[in-house]
Parts: structure tokens; sequence; C-alpha cells
């Protein structure tokens, strides 16, 4: 089972919608949580990133003990609190559990003061501390684009409705990575394209990918095609349509493959994966 943890207020609510799913354990660390449990700390509300840096970690450390297992970092970097991120991270990877971070990035334009430099800071860190190995990878989330893919929204339900779409599409990504597909070209991804972020496509040829960062320089992508049963077995030229659709992204730099699952759900469900050596610095 793999552990999810978010930290800081945001990072937790994102983790939060991964509960929807009974193959996550979900853990969360923030100053908003109300009364303690074994999966839920409560931290001080202090007033910027060095308060955080300086907290007595002790507490932290015996709750975050518990987990001996796979680990997904769910973070925003505008908050505050994110500034427990790497301290707390230090004792689980000296455990050498795999740690991956999401990472999400706010709108940025209305983001200013404090939070704004955090976030830029906290950022670059993280994507750094998977460039040198410390982090597995680290996922790329813009709450913009997740807002372009979740539709219609309200105020009231805002983030819990970008936050659901983003769990669903990484739930969705593990259950294919679970399985074998019935037809794959997937090859290890190259050690050192360590920052990614993913999303979702059609088999329509004249539509572009839509994906939860605009990563940059993209060197490796793949694409996950969920598929009915009866559609594989019954629909012609099919195959040709899947491989066009990844040709068609195919260049000198950048290296494609694909994976098909054969699925009982009505529709097609299709993933993808953008992967990326490069420290993004732009959105």
């Amino acid at each position: 089972m793999k552990s999810i943890l978010g930290i800081g207020s945001a990072g937790t609510k994102v983790a939060k919608a991964f509960r929807e799913y009974d193959t996550y354990r979900v853990y969360g660390i923030s100053s908003e949580i109300e009364k303690n449990s074994k999966y839920f700390l409560s931290i001080p509300e202090l007033q910027n990133p060095e308060d955080y840096e300086n907290l007595e970690f002790k507490q932290i450390d015996k709750f975050l003990e518990k987990i001996d297992d796979e680990l997904t970092v769910v973070v925003c970097g505008a908050s505050l609190s994110s500034g427990i991120l790497l301290r707390s991270l230090q004792p689980i990877h000296a455990r050498q559990i795999s740690i991956e971070v999401i990472y999400i990035m706010p709108d940025l334009d209305v983001t200013s003061g404090n939070a704004s430099l955090q976030e830029r800071l906290v950022r670059n860190v993280v994507q750094e501390y998977a460039r040198s190995g410390v982090f597995r990878k680290v996922l790329m989330v813009s709450n913009l684009q997740l807002e372009g893919l979740a539709g219609d929204i309200t105020v009231l339900d805002y983030y819990d409705k970008i936050n659901a779409v983003l769990a669903d599409m990484y739930y969705m990504l593990d259950v294919f990575k679970n399985n074998k597909p019935v037809s794959s070209t997937f090859s290890p991804v190259r050690e050192h394209c360590r920052i990614c972020t993913i999303g979702s496509t059609s088999l329509d040829l004249e539509k572009e990918d839509n994906l939860l960062f605009s990563l940059e320089n993209e060197t490796e992508i793949l694409y996950y095609f969920g598929i009915n049963e009866e559609k594989l077995k019954n629909e012609k030229n099919l195959f040709r349509t899947i491989t066009t659709k990844v040709k068609n992204k195919i260049s000198q730099n950048i290296k494609v493959s694909f994976g098909i699952y054969s699925t009982k759900y009505d529709n097609d469900y299709i993933y993808v994966e953008y992967y990326s050596p490069e420290i993004q610095k732009t959105i």
C-alpha cells in the first residue's frame, strides 16, 4: 500500500482527496488540523517559513515513524508551513523509503509577499532534490490547469473539485501501472528524467494532450490507453490509430512509448506522463 502525506494546509487538503481510494494510506501535517489522530498531526500556526524550519521536530518525527512503505508527499510551496518539508523527510529518506513529491503550484498572479518568495524557493528545491536522487521524482501540478480540466465549478467547491481531478488521475495511472497491458512498448524512464507531469488525452489525433503543468523540454512521454475490452476485440484499425497518435509525438529529442490496457469501462480512459531532466522555472 502506498502512503500519501500532505504537508501544510494546501498539501493536506489535496492528500485528503486520496481517501476516496482504499489503495492509499493518507496522512497530513498542518496547522489547520483541529485534533491529532493516527493519521493527522496538528502543528502550530507560525508567522514565517523560518519559524517552521526551526520547529521542534520530535513530535513530527515520531508521527512519521509509522510510514514504512512507498511514500508520495503533497506540498504547495505557497503554504508557509511547507518550511517543514525537507526536515520532516530526512528520517524517512534515511530509512531508504522511496519518496515522490507532488508539487502543487498555485495561481502565481494572485500569490504575493512571503508566500510568493516561499513558493519559488520550495518549487526549485524539490526539483533539485529530485535531480540529485533524494526524491524518486517530482510531479508538477498547476492549479490553473487543474481548473481547466474540472469544468464548471463554484467558489465553495473549487478546491474540492480540482483536488478530486488530481487524485482520480493519479489513481488511474497507478491502476494501469499495477496491471499488465495487452500490448506495450514501455521501457524504464531514463535515470536523469525525474521531473514530470501527467495529463489526459483521447484517440482524436487532432486534440492535444491536457497536461496538469506546462512542462518544458520534455524528453520522454508515456501513454496509457485504457480501452473497453469489446472495443479492443471488435474495432478495426484501432491499433493503427493508437500508434499514429504515439508517432505524432516522436522527435529526435523525445522518446515516446505506450501501453494498451483492457478495461470494462464504457468510455476510453487515456492518460499520459511527460518527463524532463530540467528544472521547471516557468509555467
